[in-house]
C-alpha cells in the first residue's frame, strides 16, 4: 500500500470536527490509565498523519494538516519548571498530568516528525505554522538534551541523536549539533566495547534504530561528524540483523530483549523483502497484526542492504553455526549479557545467560518451519497469575541445541513492567506462579505430558524436582488455543501475599533439548546440586549456577 492508499484508508477515521485521526488504543499496560479498545486520538499517529498530508503535496491536505498539526502541538508542555517540559502525551484524551507516568520518549517521537516538517515541507506550512513547528521542536530538543538517555537505550540513544542534530541545524545551534554528534559517537563507541546492542536482537527496536540512522542521513546536512557516526551504525546493525535472521522461517532468532509480538510483523517483512532484495516468508498476514493504530507512517525513505550481506537474508550456507555474542558488558564478567544462538538451514534457537522475564524479553526462543502454517514458536516465559512477571529472573547455560536453566526471584523488578508495579513493602499477590515453556504452531502437539512437537522438530523439557517457599514444585502440560505447554507451577491455589526479599528460597530448574522428529531424548538428563544459598544444574558439559535465595537483577 503506497502512501496515498494509506491516508485514503484512514478517511472513515478522521474526524473532521476534531481535526484527529482517531483509533482503538491498546494499552501495553503501562503509562496510560485508558483503557485497551477505547477509542482515542493518538499524538503519535496524528502528528505523522499531518506529516504524510504534506509529503502528499496535495492542496486539499494542507489546510487539514495544519489543523492536525495545531492540535497536537497545543497538547506538548510549554512550562520550563515542569519537569516533563517538552514531551507530549501519548494520546489527547489523557494529558501528561495523568499519565502514569509520562513518557519522555515522546519528545523523541513527536519532534521526530517536526524535524521532516522544517526541513522538508517548509514551504507547505506558512509562516505562522512554521514558528510554531520551530518552537515546539526546540522544547523538544531540549527536554532530550536535558534528559540526555544512557547509550544503552538503545533506540531512543539514536532517535534523540537525530531530533538534536536537525534541531541545532534548523535553529542554527551549536551547542545542540554538537551534543547530537557527541551523542552518537558516543553510542556507537559503547556498543563497540560492550560487543553489541544492549537492546539486544529486538525484532521492534533493532528496525526503530536502523531507520534512525537512516533519518539522520536524510535530514542533516552539514554535521559531518553525526554523518559519519550514522554511516558507520547504519553498517553495524544491517549486520546484526544478518546474522541473527533465519531464512526458513522469515524471523530474527533468540534470544531477544525487546519485543511486543511473536513473529515479525508483515510490514518490517516487507521492508526487509524490499531493502535485501530477496523473497522472505511472512508470517503474519497483514490483517491479523495486533497492536497500535494502523497508521505507521514514519518519513523515513529507506537505504538498500549493504550489498555484501544480502545472501544472509536468502540462505543459510553452513549446515550448522553456533553464534555466541556478549551484548552488555559489567566490570564483573559473570556479570555480562551473553547471547548464544545455533543455527541450521531449518532451525535456529537462541538463549541469554541470564535475564528477567518482563513481557518484553526472550530469554530464550526458537523458531523452525511447520507446514504451509506459521513456523513453529518456542518460548521461554514466566507467569504471575496468567500474565509475564518481571520479578522472576533465569540463568542459563545453552551449546548447539541444547540448554539448562536455574530460576530465582529478583528483588529489585516491577511486576508486569520491569520498573513499574512493585508493591512498596515488596509483596506480590498471586494465586498461581508458573515457569512456561510453551510452542505455537498450527500443528503443535504436547506428547507424554513434557514434549512439545510440530512439524520436523520437537523440544523435550527436562523438569527438575524444586521447591518454592518451602513447597515442592509441580510440572505439568497442557493445551490452550495456539500453543501447547509445559510448566513447572510454583505455586497455585488460594490468593496469597509473599514478600520477594532475600528470606525467599526457590529452586526450579531443569534442561531442553530442540531435536528432529525422529531423534530420541537424551537417556540422561541433567541433575541438580544444591551448595549453600546456591544452587546449579548440570548436563553433561553444561552447568548453571543460580542463587537459591531472591536476589538483585543486576
Amino acid at each position: 500500500m503506497n502512501l496515498r492508499e494509506q491516508v485514503e484508508s484512514q478517511e472513515p477515521n478522521f474526524n473532521p470536527e476534531l481535526n484527529l485521526l482517531g483509533g482503538v488504543f491498546n494499552s501495553p499496560g503501562y503509562h496510560s490509565r485508558i483503557p485497551s479498545g477505547t477509542w482515542v486520538h493518538s499524538t503519535r499517529t496524528n502528528i505523522y498523519y499531518a506529516l504524510a498530508l504534506l509529503e502528499l503535496g496535495d492542496e486539499a491536505y494542507r489546510d487539514r494538516a495544519a489543523a492536525v498539526i495545531r492540535n497536537i502541538l497545543a497538547l506538548q508542555v510549554t512550562d520550563p519548571y515542569d519537569p516533563a517540559f517538552g514531551i507530549w502525551p501519548w494520546n489527547c484524551e489523557e494529558p501528561v498530568p495523568m499519565m502514569a507516568p509520562p513518557d519522555w520518549n515522546w519528545a523523541d517521537f513527536i519532534g521526530a516528525a517536526l524535524c521532516h516538517m522544517l526541513k522538508e515541507h517548509r514551504d507547505r506550512l506558512g509562516d505562522g505554522l512554521t514558528a510554531e513547528i520551530t518552537a515546539a521542536l526546540e522544547r523538544a530538543a531540549w527536554s532530550i538534551f536535558r534528559r540526555n538517555v544512557r547509550p544503552g537505550y538503545t533506540n531512543i540513544a539514536i532517535m534523540g541523536a537525530a531530533v538534536t542534530g536537525c534541531a541545532g541545524e534548523v535553529l542554527n545551534n551549536p551547542l545542540l549539533s554538537e551534543y547530537a554528534a557527541r551523542r552518537l559517537e558516543t553510542f556507537l563507541a559503547y556498543t563497540e566495547e560492550q560487543g553489541g546492542l544492549n537492546e539486544y536482537n529486538s525484532p521492534t527496536y533493532s528496525f526503530v534504530a536502523l531507520h534512525e540512522t537512516e533519518r539522520i542521513l536524510q535530514l542533516v546536512g552539514g554535521n559531518r561528524r553525526l554523518i559519519d557516526a550514522a554511516r558507520k551504525l547504519h553498517a553495524f546493525i544491517w549486520g546484526e540483523l544478518a546474522k541473527q535472521f533465519h531464512p526458513a522461517t522469515g524471523q530474527l532468532g533468540g534470544p531477544q530483549s525487546r519485543a511486543y509480538a511473536e513473529y515479525l510483523s508483515a510490514n518490517t517483512v516487507a521492508f526487509l523483502s524490499e531493502a535485501a532484495g530477496v523473497p522472505i516468508r511472512r508470517a503474519v498476514p497483514e490483517a491479523k497484526e495486533a497492536g497500535l493504530l494502523s497508521f505507521t507512517y514514519d518519513g523515513v525513505r529507506h537505504l538498500p542492504c549493504p550489498e555484501e550481506l544480502r545472501g544472509r537474508f536468502a540462505a543459510v550456507a553452513e549446515p550448522e553455526r553456533e553464534i555466541v555474542q556478549r551484548f552488555v558488558r559489567r566490570s564483573d564478567p559473570a556479570m555480562n549479557f551473553i547471547g548464544t544462538t545455533y543455527v541450521t538451514p531449518e532451525l535456529i534457537f537462541g538463549s541469554i545467560n541470564r535475564e528477567c522475564f518482563w513481557t518484553q524479553r526472550r530469554p530464550m526462543l526458537g523458531y523452525w518451519p511447520a507446514g504451509e502454517g506459521r513456523p513453529a514458536m518456542f518460548r521461554m516465559r514466566f507467569l504471575k497469575d496468567g500474565l509475564d512477571f518481571s520479578s522472576a529472573g533465569i540463568r542459563i547455560a545453552q551449546s548447539k541445541n541444547r540448554a539448562v536453566f536455574a530460576v530465582s526471584m529478583l528483588t529489585d523488578r516491577g511486576d508486569w513492567h520491569i520498573g513499574l508495579g512493585r508493591p512498596a513493602d515488596g509483596a506480590f499477590g498471586f494465586s498461581k506462579l508458573a515457569l512456561r515453556f510453551e510452542l505455537a504452531a498450527d500443528c503443535a502437539e504436547l506428547i507424554d505430558g513434557h514434549i512439545l512437537a510440530a512439524g520436523a522438530f520437537r523440544a523435550v523439557i527436562h523438569g527438575l524436582p524444586g521447591s518454592f517457599a518451602g513447597n515442592p514444585v509441580r510440572w505439568q502440560g497442557g493445551r490452550d488455543a495456539d500453543r501447547v505447554w509445559v510448566e513447572a507451577v510454583l505455586y497455585e491455589g488460594p490468593e496469597k501475599r509473599l514478600v520477594f526479599d532475600e528470606a525467599l528460597k526457590t529452586v526450579a530448574g531443569g534442561g531442553v533439548e530442540i531435536l528432529p522428529a525422529e531423534a530420541a531424548a537424551a537417556s540422561a538428563g541433567p541433575v541438580l546440586l544444591e551448595d549453600g544459598r546456591m544452587y546449579r544444574v548440570r548436563w553433561g558439559e553444561l552447568e548453571v549456577s543460580q542463587s537459591a535465595f531472591a536476589c538483585t537483577y543486576d
